[in-house]
């Protein structure tokens, strides 16, 4: 008796296959926090101790504030081309360059020691961290899934919140007990472990990136030309939904950079001691309400979300013109910590949305420059202003910057509620 074989085919359900492609916590998602993480505490474990190495070479408070403001300008500079060379050659390939621009950065610092090759190695070490971030900002926003884009924006930007807060104890640390050698050293040991984990890293070629934009294209061509729009880099950061959420970003760093650049001066004056809590304590609130509370927050209206979001970050400005103590300074760094924890995924969420995969790494380095601008030139702005009216109005004043964010979105919204009417 012959038995035939029957073959059943298996039919996946739908749920299945959707839940599949809603994962976050894939292996190349967690690889790149990983990576960022790393990099990013290279870099912020020179935040307090820079100035101190300067020093130490023999140069001036004016030496000290050039060098280590000349990693963030070059940061700007270099942002933008390097978003247009991740759409045209990828992302992979961009990451790896900076990460091993850091690697070479770190190993000669240990080498040359005079103030002028100091100064280029900042140039250069702002050159190689403005090409990992975007990269890393732009394979985040590629590998989230596009229902989960801002919980997981969220999540990525820890990579930046937590080194943060432990960098800059960690290079105290480091400098006290072994010195500017071995500060360096492992700065050299952590980019080149991240170095190494991004060869591991699997990211989609640009060429199947491009190929699927250039079909989305097709359909929209004659539409764009019908109304005159352009597909251009210019055009494309000239969308309102790309500009105004950089903008709040932008007036809302200004703010912050008054209270990162002049709150020790401030403590002082006031006689205000371990006013560096102030830092650890922003840094805690905006991890814990990311990892807790944000994922909740995507069942309220976007709208109440982000107006509660601005008014906990524009509040703490008011509250440190008025604080007459260490407690009222960590009220409004758990104020702001946790407005923050919101508002940046929002508004980077924002400015993705509608963007082709083609088109992430030019808008994603628009965004980013926009912190790099108003923490450069926020430091200077508001140095100027508290030598000509004090802290306590300085502050006062950066709330009042902070709070162009609340107008900026609620004519955003007004904005958009017209374009929907129509």
């Amino acid at each position: 008796m012959i038995q035939t074989e029957r073959h059943v085919t298996q039919v996946r359900p739908v749920w299945a296959e959707r839940q599949e492609t809603d994962r976050l916590w894939t292996r190349d998602f967690i690889l790149l926090m990983v990576i960022a993480a790393l990099a990013s505490t290279a870099i912020t474990t020179q935040m307090g101790t820079l100035p101190l190495y300067v020093a130490s070479l023999g140069g001036s408070t004016t030496a000290s504030g050039a060098i280590v403001g000349i990693l963030g300008i070059s940061a700007l500079i270099f942002r933008f081309p390097t978003g247009v060379m991740i759409d045209r050659y990828g992302r992979r390939i961009m990451l790896i360059i900076g990460l091993a621009i850091l690697v070479l950065d770190f190993t000669l610092l240990n080498v040359f020691r005079t103030l002028l090759i100091l100064f280029c190695l900042r140039f250069l070490q702002g050159i190689g961290n403005g090409m990992q971030t975007t990269a890393t900002s732009t394979v985040a926003a590629d590998l989230i899934p596009p229902r989960r884009l801002q919980v997981g924006l969220g999540y990525f930007s820890l990579a930046q919140v937590v080194p943060s807060a432990i960098g800059p104890m960690i290079g105290l640390a480091v400098v006290e007990r072994f010195g500017y050698d071995a500060l360096f050293m492992v700065g050299m040991v952590l980019t080149a472990v991240s170095l190494l984990l991004s060869l591991l890293l699997k990211v989609k070629p640009v060429a199947a990136t491009r190929r699927r934009d250039d079909e989305s294209r097709v359909a929209g061509q004659a539409q764009e030309r019908k109304s005159g729009k352009s597909s251009g880099s210019l055009a494309l950061l000239l969308r309102a939904s790309v500009v105004v959420p950089s903008a709040i970003m932008f007036v809302v760093f200004c703010a912050a950079a008054g209270v990162t650049a002049f709150i020790a001066q401030y403590a002082v004056e006031l006689h205000i001691a371990n006013v560096g809590m102030y830092f650890v304590v922003a840094s805690l609130s905006t991890v814990v309400v990311r990892l807790m509370i944000s994922p909740q927050l995507i069942r309220f209206p976007q709208q109440a979300v982000a107006a509660a979001s601005l008014i906990m970050v524009v509040v703490p400005f008011f509250l440190i013109a008025r604080a007459g103590n260490l407690a009222v300074l960590l009220v409004a760094a758990f104020l702001y910590g946790a407005g923050q924890a919101n508002l940046q995924p929002m508004m980077n969420t924002l400015v993705l949305q509608g963007i082709e995969p083609g088109q992430r790494g030019r808008v994603t380095a628009f965004f980013s420059a926009s912190g790099d601008v108003a923490y450069g030139g926020g430091a200077m702005l508001w140095g100027y202003v508290a030598s000509l009216c004090g802290f306590r109005m300085m502050f006062v004043m950066c709330g009042m910057c902070a709070a162009c964010g609340i107008v900026l979105y609620a004519w955003f919204m007004h904005m958009g509620a017209r374009s929907v009417a129509r």
